[in-house]
């Protein structure tokens, strides 16, 4: 069924609240498991590009690899992936160019005005995403 899962990570423990799910999936499935996360272009100050993008790029792998190991811990295959770019859009072209099967995120389950101004990244997951989508409502 599910041979290849994307879960999309930011370092939150709000977000770290699908693992769960994907737990269960993996031990039906035993899927490989791509713990992503994104370096977003606006998080860089300006003048100081290089450094700090080498910085981020670092510090999210390093973050990915403990999630990751907790993982394989559980006898789950995970390793980890870090993109630069906006977010929703390398999560969808990941899935994409790789053909997983499922992207796996956690969502705030925000609505009206909050929805509106802050965006979605999940939101723009589903609209972007050529592969089903399971989403953990968190608070």
């Amino acid at each position: 069924m599910f041979k290849k899962i994307l879960v999309p990570l930011d370092g939150s423990r709000l977000a770290e609240k699908v693992l769960p799910q994907v737990e269960k999936i993996s031990r039906c499935c035993q899927p490989e498991v791509h713990l992503f996360q994104v370096v977003v272009t606006y998080e860089i100050e300006p003048g100081k590009e290089k450094e700090e993008r080498a910085r981020l790029l670092r510090e999210a792998w390093q973050y990915l690899e403990k999630v990751a190991a907790r993982l394989r811990k559980k006898k789950i295959k995970a390793h980890a992936v870090v993109a630069y770019g906006k977010d929703a859009v390398q999560i969808c072209e990941y899935a994409r160019k790789n053909k997983l099967h499922l992207i796996a995120m956690a969502t705030h389950g925000r609505s009206g005005f909050s929805r509106w101004a802050l965006g979605s990244v999940a939101d723009k997951v589903l609209n972007c995403s050529r592969v089903p989508v399971l989403l953990v409502r968190v608070s």
